[in-house]
């Protein structure tokens, strides 16, 4: 297989992982720049838009639908019920917690999402449309292929 790849392929620089990192916090930048007047930053959109879609949802959950560790998603809702945007309820068998948007989260949710879809829309209108639409289908390639990999 490396015979196929170039060795531009194989330098450290063009890892798989940092690449995709590197495009990620330079997206989140500029996300976190658009969603400031609705005083939340990109990660906390992300989570605000997952219970804004799903409903009350189980940390398990949503560290399974967001890619996340349980503890980076338990301490990320920690802060957001701190900031009054979430709110944690026992589930009907008393052991899992569901977490859910309080009326605050909702709130800030609505105020943010016309800022996000401003963004989303200034960056896409800077992509090609076949571009991005295959850059998706790749993505969920990566992740299958990470998926499978040992």
């Amino acid at each position: 297989m490396t015979d196929q790849l170039s060795n531009n392929a194989l330098t450290p620089t063009n890892c798989i992982s940092y690449r995709l990192r590197r495009a990620a916090r330079t997206a989140a930048k500029r996300f976190d720049a658009a969603l400031r007047p609705a005083g939340i930053r990109n990660t906390q959109f992300t989570f605000l838009a997952a219970l804004d879609q799903l409903g009350p949802t189980s940390v398990g959950d949503l560290s399974k639908i967001l890619a996340m560790d349980q503890t980076t998603v338990t301490r990320n809702l920690k802060l957001l019920i701190r900031n009054g945007f979430i709110q944690e309820a026992p589930a009907e068998d008393g052991r899992v917690h569901l977490a859910t948007l309080s009326k605050d989260g909702e709130k800030v949710f609505q105020q943010a999402l016309p800022l996000w879809r401003e963004m989303q829309t200034q960056l896409l209108a800077t992509l090609q449309t076949d571009f991005w639409n295959g850059m998706v289908k790749d993505l969920e390639e990566i992740e299958k292929a990470c998926a499978k990999t040992p």
